[in-house]
């Protein structure tokens, strides 16, 4: 088998945290080919004597595991240079090129598709407008559409995806989508988007909140080191995603960090919600884009067009944007107090128009949150630009289907069907 991308069955056949929640056992002689591969690409072990010396095992056994992953593709050998006398040994790799993953991130007002590989680097992506008043069916197509346009660009098939992540608005945000409903077709609120998906694609999926995705995708690539991280989207409707000890905290509901629809004082705007004074009423793209049209009389304005605006020194705009990241920071304060977080990372349309939205919230974060809490805080702009959202879907993919017990189980499913055929 190739070292290069191959087309084989789908890394893994299921997912763990499913059904059961776990594997099947396999045969010891497949066992802890998982294990050694997470050595492998975390660097910690790249030899048969560093593997053995990890795991505790002969070097027979630790060299015919890294044998196994190499015939399947995942890792790659090379020789170590010569240091001083002595023969050289021969050392592995992750091969990242192995599969593909494809991702997206819906959104209210457009999507970002991409596709990554192994390591969730992004191979290609791209922005596209999206009506989700179409409806889940009629987006969830396109979506993989775009996706099969994507692998043609790159030289790809779909035989080379490995599986596909998504993220998607909240369930209070799909709730507000006017959908033109036929007998046929299904609300947001109805769709299972992952079994849709999983469906169509005969590949794992993973769906999420898009704030949980760009939390975890934040963490990982910017902050790894953070124990307390919030990831706050400023775009069309705000967000706020969560990693507590390196996993994403979702609530009993899956609405943690729903920080949207948090009433902000002196703010009587009505919601879409149904409440009044929600932060997304005075603080997201939305809520500027109808300021502006109500005090300039313009059109068709978008969060993008409202950063651009800024850009180019307009002071109306920028005033508005402070404020609302004035009305952001207050609702913020209290997050701070609450899970004394080490990191802040603000992403966003409206924070692309410079340090104007991130001034604001920094003046009523510090206001607001003790001083003994907020000491040790970084509030920062976010790392990963607009491919956040999908690197995080990535990611949500990667450290389900590249598990140790998922990697073992693939590997003795695919040589059993070899042997099988």
């Amino acid at each position: 088998m190739s070292p290069e991308l191959s087309d084989v069955k789908p890394i893994p056949a299921e997912l763990p945290g499913r059904g059961n929640g776990k594997f099947a056992a396999v045969p010891d002689r497949f066992a802890r080919c998982g294990a050694v591969l997470q050595l492998v690409a975390s660097g910690e072990a790249t030899t048969v004597s560093q593997v053995a010396k990890q795991l505790s095992v002969v070097r027979s056994t630790a060299a015919e595991r890294l044998e196994r992953l190499v015939a399947h593709g995942l890792l790659v050998p090379h020789d170590e240079p010569l240091v001083g006398r002595g023969r050289p040994s021969v050392q592995y790799r992750f091969n990242a090129s192995a599969g593909i993953i494809a991702a997206a991130q819906v959104g209210l007002s457009g999507m970002r598709t991409a596709l990554t590989d192994l390591s969730g680097g992004v191979i290609a992506s791209e922005t596209v407008d999206i009506d989700l008043g179409l409806g889940p069916r009629a987006v969830l197509d396109a979506l993989i559409q775009l996706w099969e346009e994507q692998l043609g660009r790159v030289g790809r098939k779909r035989s080379h995806l490995r599986g596909a992540g998504v993220g998607l608005p909240t369930p209070i945000e799909l709730a507000t989508i006017r959908q033109a409903a036929t007998d046929e077709d299904l609300r947001w609120t109805e769709c299972d988007v992952v079994e849709y998906l999983e469906s169509r694609l005969g590949l794992p999926v993973v769906g999420d909140q898009d704030v949980n995705l760009m939390a975890l995708a934040e963490h990982r690539f910017a902050h790894p080191e953070s124990k307390v991280l919030a990831c706050v989207k400023v775009g069309t409707a705000i967000g706020c995603g969560l990693v507590v000890h390196g996993e994403v905290l979702r609530g009993v509901a899956s609405l943690a960090g729903e920080i949207a629809h948090t009433p902000v004082s002196g703010n009587t705007k009505q919601c879409q919600c149904g409440n009044t004074g929600c932060l997304n009423t005075s603080a997201s793209g939305r809520a500027l884009v109808e300021r502006l049209v109500s005090t300039r009389g313009e059109v068709a304005l978008t969060a993008r067009e409202i950063a651009a605006l800024a850009q180019d020194g307009d002071a109306e705009t920028i005033q508005f944007i402070r404020q609302a990241g004035r009305d952001l920071g207050k609702v913020l304060g209290g997050v701070v107090n609450l899970l004394n977080p080490d990191i802040v990372a603000i992403w966003g349309y409206l924070d692309d128009a410079g340090d104007y939205l991130l001034a604001g919230v920094r003046e009523s974060i510090y206001t607001a949150a003790h001083p003994l809490v907020s000491q040790s805080l970084t509030i920062s702009h976010a790392s990963l630009g607009d491919d956040a959202g999908v690197r995080g879907a990535a990611l949500a993919v990667l450290e389900q289907i590249l598990a140790p017990e998922a990697i073992d189980r693939w590997i003795y499913d695919v040589e059993r069907a070899l042997i099988l055929t």
